[in-house]
């Protein structure tokens, strides 16, 4: 993503939104003077009229269609990390939940561990951009060794089903962090957002001057028409950054997970949806 837009997205989707009206409102009224001035000179003919007319229609209509696919790839992406909240926090109690059935000493520092575990990933989903997220996912790393050193010193003193069932909910839940990790890195390739912002900044200005060479004012419609286009670009944007901007991803599994964690053994609800009950260990 172009990085003006950085420092701008780190105020709100309000102002970004603002600072895309402002840069529409600037490309429209430019074009509108421009077509203006021609008019003024020139008698319009009907071909010209026509011409002019089909150019902005397939400029606006190609604008809106790539406006529509970023769109759709932030919010496929935004869903994506969304969904991969619930499936490290479900894979974290699982793996906790039969850390508790081994029972003993390593059953209860396994236990422990998972706990600081999860913490450290509650940390990482909801960290902003400036966070030290290296830091967190060395944490992560870190956690994981110790995790499974102690795994295995138990599957080796006692290869019980418990102990198998243990090591695929350790190994799920390696994954679903590296998974997760991937979501939150991947955003919407820069050169698409490139495209939507200065082809709409075209696309508007020729609209402008569409309107100024015919003569006719539409101030209202024209504002309205601006403030949707920039709410468009605002959502766009805010939405395929993880980390920045108003809309964030739910941290609310993991925390539901930790809470089940420090009230007891037995966690009555899931991360899934709060009325379901949760995975079996």
């Amino acid at each position: 993503m172009n990085s003006i837009f950085l420092p701008i997205i780190g105020m709100g989707v309000v102002v970004l939104g603002l600072f895309f009206f402002v840069v529409l409102g600037v490309a429209f009224w430019t074009g509108f003077n421009l077509g203006r001035r021609r008019g003024a000179r020139l008698e319009e003919t009907e071909k010209e009229s026509t011409a002019t007319s089909t150019l902005t229609a397939s400029m606006l209509g190609l604008m809106a269609f790539v406006l529509g696919l970023t769109i759709n790839v932030a919010q496929s992406r935004f869903e994506a990390r969304r969904e991969m909240v619930t499936t490290e926090a479900n894979t974290i109690g699982t793996a906790w939940l039969r850390a508790r059935l081994v029972g003993g000493p390593e059953g209860e520092a396994m236990a422990g561990l998972i706990h600081d575990y999860a913490r450290t990933r509650l940390a990482f989903t909801a960290a902003d951009h400036d966070a030290p997220i290296p830091g967190l996912i060395a944490r992560t790393g870190e956690q994981q060794g110790q995790i499974w050193a102690l795994a295995t010193s138990v599957a080796q003193k006692a290869p019980t089903p418990i102990t198998a069932s243990l090591i695929g909910a350790l190994n799920q839940m390696f994954d679903s962090s590296l998974s997760q990790r991937f979501a939150f890195e991947g955003v919407v390739p820069g050169d698409m957002v490139n495209l939507l912002f200065f082809g709409s900044m075209l696309a508007v200005g020729a609209m402008g001057y569409l309107i100024g060479l015919s003569g006719v004012s539409q101030p209202v419609l024209t504002s309205l028409l601006l403030i949707m286009w920039s709410g468009g670009l605002a959502m766009t944007v805010d939405l395929e950054r993880p980390r920045l901007g108003d809309i964030r991803v739910e941290t609310t599994p993991l925390e539901w997970t930790i809470q089940g964690m420090e009230s007891g053994p037995a966690r009555p609800s899931s991360t899934t949806s709060p009325g379901s009950n949760r995975p079996s260990p």
